[in-house]
């Protein structure tokens, strides 16, 4: 092993990235230094598939590649061809938008999927700012002072039709006048904060450090989550 090859290693040593995920797109942005313009990521998560969109510009790579799935559900899947049909702000906000509407570390809404969650995304501009900032490390405070929208948006994700700015009053409408049954009606605010925190802390930091070799990670407790025992 030479020199260079020793130096080019220590950007990406030592490593304390705890999810193979993140570890992926940080080898894939590694290699553009050993003059690899190529790159091919294997995966069966999709979470692999968006940190790869999000990231891709960032890692300045020609072209990048995901093998997907297994079985009659493998598949191919050019990145640098998808991250196109995203605009930059787009990009930067999917790993906020993903985490928000449901991933292995965070809840979902109930009946609610990414199609329709991604469609309210493109018809409301004023959250794309929002989810960039669920996609960057941030304080609780700067998460807190997006949550109007937020509220805007999951009232529209349970009725797009509705008028009402948060989720206290949509669950009110929904349930009085549209006879919602109550797993059909959207959070309230305290457990939306609360969804809302847990989302900023795995896209801001758990995945929005992907191309940080050692990332600076605060207490989950800080961000919605409960610490039991030791």
């Amino acid at each position: 092993m030479d020199t260079g090859e020793v130096q080019n290693r220590h950007s990406i040593a030592p490593c304390s990235h705890e999810e193979a995920d993140t570890r992926l797109i940080l080898h894939a942005a590694h290699v553009r230094k050993s003059e690899m313009k190529k790159v091919m990521i294997q995966t069966v998560d999709t979470d692999v598939v968006v940190l790869a969109i999000s990231f891709f510009s960032e890692c300045s790579l020609d072209e990048l590649w995901v093998e997907f799935g297994s079985g009659k559900f493998h598949k191919y899947i050019p990145i640098h061809v998808v991250h196109k049909a995203f605009t930059k702000e787009q990009a930067q906000a999917l790993i906020g938008f993903h985490a928000f509407t449901g991933c292995d570390q965070v809840s979902a809404f109930s009946g609610r999927g990414k199609k329709s969650a991604w469609n309210i995304l493109k018809s409301l501009p004023s959250v794309t700012p929002v989810f960039q900032t669920l996609s960057s490390t941030r304080t609780c405070a700067q998460v807190e002072e997006c949550f109007p929208e937020i509220e805007r948006f999951v009232v529209l994700l349970y009725d797009r039709s509705s008028e009402c700015e948060n989720t206290n009053q949509a669950r009110r409408e929904l349930f009085t006048r549209k006879d919602r049954p109550i797993e059909a009606l959207p959070p309230t605010p305290a457990a939306l904060l609360q969804h809302t925190l847990r989302s900023a802390f795995q896209a801001g930091f758990c995945w929005g450090q992907s191309l940080v070799a050692v990332p600076t990670m605060p207490s989950p407790s800080d961000y919605g989550w409960t610490r039991k025992g030791e």
